[in-house]
């Protein structure tokens, strides 16, 4: 029965804590909609806040899912063909070796914080085993039944705290990191997308000075590289804006979680300080 109330309790902090992980995400994501000019306006959008009834949301089919597989094999070619554009914009220059650079990092700091909080998740489960250890003794001994019985109750209440250190580190550093993972990869793409836009405006004006020399399809070249100056202008302007946002909303949302953690791993430290200050004051008594 003990067992069992345990594994329930467990079960339900790790429920909790799954629950706080994806509440939080959402909630950054909603917010980052809302702080948008444009997408803040988007029906849809307040359609998905202010809809009161459960939403049905079916996956991809398997067209779908080949489609999309296409898509991106086409798009990462393009994308390695396009890294050797010359941009005479220095700032989308300096962007695109930052993002390049940046992403590199982010992925690597997430993949250090995911074995940093899977070391401190490990530290629970020993002090989880030192409990039931603890425990076991004080049954086969009756000598030390009290004495092993309090190392038991101390070990298992470290095994929580220990558990909320490793959530919290999950929560506050790992989706953190790979939520600007994902964010630094979509700041790249944006950037292919304006290359696709300068590599279009190129060939356009290519086309035309052809058409030009044989005096054949003028208009139609002219108005081709039109299109094509308007929508490479046009993404180019959304393209800094959402660049500049990246950069300003990244360092606030960094500072708040990492004094956050700094505040969380103070407060642990002093539970953990507390109990284990009382487990011995208790061990002495004995």
């Amino acid at each position: 029965a003990v067992v069992s109330t345990q594994s329930t309790g467990e079960l339900e902090s790790d429920y909790l804590a799954l629950f706080k992980k994806t509440v939080a995400m959402h909630e950054m994501y909603l917010m980052r909609l809302a702080a948008h000019s444009k997408l803040r306006e988007d029906s849809n959008f307040r359609v998905f806040l202010e809809y009161a009834k459960d939403l049905k949301v079916r996956t991809k089919n398997k067209k779908e899912l080949i489609g999309g597989f296409f898509k991106n094999m086409t798009k990462n070619v393009d994308e390695a063909l396009l890294s050797s554009q010359k941009d005479k914009d220095e700032y989308f220059q300096e962007r695109r070796a930052f993002l390049v650079d940046y992403h590199n990092r982010i992925k690597e700091t997430t993949r250090k914080t995911e074995l940093l909080s899977e070391s401190t998740n490990a530290l629970s489960m020993d002090y989880m085993q030192l409990a039931g250890g603890f425990a076991l003794l004080s049954v086969q001994d009756p000598q030390l039944q009290r004495f092993m019985g309090q190392c038991a109750v101390t070990f298992e209440v470290m095994q929580k705290l220990q558990k909320r250190v490793s959530t919290d580190e999950d929560l506050k550093l790992t989706d953190l990191f790979k939520y600007y993972q994902r964010e630094a990869q979509a700041a790249k793409s944006l950037l292919y997308r304006r290359g696709r836009a300068l590599a279009d405006k190129d060939i356009a004006e290519n086309k035309l000075e052809k058409a030009q020399e044989k005096f054949k399809d003028i208009p139609t070249a002219e108005a081709y590289l039109q299109d094509c100056k308007i929508r490479f202008e046009r993404i180019s302007e959304m393209a800094k804006t959402e660049l500049d946002t990246f950069k300003a909303r990244r360092l606030e949302t960094y500072r708040k979680h990492l004094v956050d953690m700094s505040e969380l791993q103070i407060r642990h430290s002093q539970s953990k300080v507390s109990e284990l200050t009382k487990g011995l004051e208790l061990l002495r008594e004995l």
